[in-house]
């Protein structure tokens, strides 16, 4: 079975034979370990696509993760003390209200760059591959956040501004046009992400949640579900209280924050509904437990999310570059190891 066909059947909670595998590398992680990281994600080929082919170079990175003051095509200025890592806004284009008439959204791709995609997507196709592609912004909450500020974003939700629901519909259109361009590569799935939860609790009341977001969601989920596509959705913090309604309109593949989270809690909640794609605890086990507990963790999470949720499980872990080589090739060994299932 190839796999593309082995994430599908993840998705869909059909027992695959095994659980796929997805690299998940920050930038920083492969500046720091270099050549020694690729090769070792050489030797646990993912379902996904190929491992990076190189060491990215600090000046070619994206704004928001280029070490220093870098200002990004939306307007908003980025600080970071790591090259690699994502940074901190610190100035935000729609900071002030007045300025809301006379902004402008970046372009969207070409047509060149939606027939590159559409002949990187064959490509990965023919080898195989479950394809999964992003979008501009790729986010909505966090977009949100980053053209206006946090704060602000947070007074004008209370306050019910209305010049937020403009810039919300704006965004919200601009999102819809992105999407389609992407969906014309015919991918498998399309990424969101949007980090929710604190460690403990949602950033906003449910309610306003329900209220405010999720119809905008649904109307992009079901855009990328007309066209055959899955819905990949990364949020993290603790976001318990959100996960019925991700899944209600139309989420399929979940990629929560696993170290906020009881995991009992959390496997109880997606059983029978979601996929999840997973998240090795990266404020402990990773960066600092021992390879045994690495790969104890790891097995764990196989029996709670894979063998209790009849396969619904993509092996993923972050590797930060806190993250140290022997607890990146554990966690890799106990994917394979515990991850071929013995359904009865």
């Amino acid at each position: 079975m190839r796999s593309r066909e082995i994430v599908i059947k993840a998705i869909e909670l059909e027992r695959p034979p095994r659980s796929p595998i997805m690299h998940a590398p920050l930038p920083a992680a492969l500046i720091k370990y270099g050549e020694q990281l690729i090769r070792l994600l050489q030797k646990y080929p993912s379902d996904f696509g190929p491992p990076p082919s190189r060491v990215p170079n600090p000046e070619e990175l994206h704004p928001s993760y280029r070490r220093g003051l870098n200002r990004d095509e939306w307007g908003t200025l980025w600080h970071s003390s790591v090259d690699g890592i994502l940074g901190q806004p610190v100035d935000w284009p729609l900071k002030d209200w007045s300025k809301l008439e006379e902004y402008r959204f970046p372009p969207h791709i070409s047509l060149k760059e939606v027939e590159k995609l559409k002949r990187r997507v064959e490509e990965l196709h023919d080898k195989g591959y479950f394809v999964i592609l992003g979008f501009k912004p790729g986010s909505f909450f966090e977009k949100l956040q980053h053209l206006r500020g946090f704060s602000n974003l947070l007074r004008d939700l209370v306050i019910k501004d209305p010049r937020l629901t403009r810039l919300a519909d704006m965004l919200l259109e601009y999102c819809i046009e992105s999407i389609s361009k992407v969906l014309e590569a015919k991918p498998d799935a399309i990424s969101f992400a949007d980090d929710w939860g604190t460690q403990s609790r949602l950033m906003i009341r449910p309610n306003l949640w329900r209220e405010f977001f999720m119809p905008r969601y649904k109307e992009m989920f079901k855009l990328v579900h007309d066209h055959g596509c899955y819905v990949y959705f990364h949020s993290d913090g603790y976001i318990i209280p959100i996960i019925h309604d991700l899944a209600d309109i139309g989420v399929d593949v979940l990629n929560p924050q696993f170290s906020c989270h009881n995991l009992e809690e959390l496997a109880d909640v997606v059983r029978g509904k979601l996929c999840v794609s997973s998240d090795i605890d990266r404020q402990y086990v990773l960066p600092r437990g021992t390879v045994s507990e690495v790969k104890d963790y790891v097995k764990r999470v196989i029996e709670l999310f894979g063998y209790e949720n009849d396969g619904g499980l993509i092996c993923r872990g972050e590797i930060n570059y806190d993250v140290p080589l022997k607890n990146v090739k554990a966690m890799y060994d106990a994917f394979v190891k515990y991850g071929v299932y013995k359904w009865s």
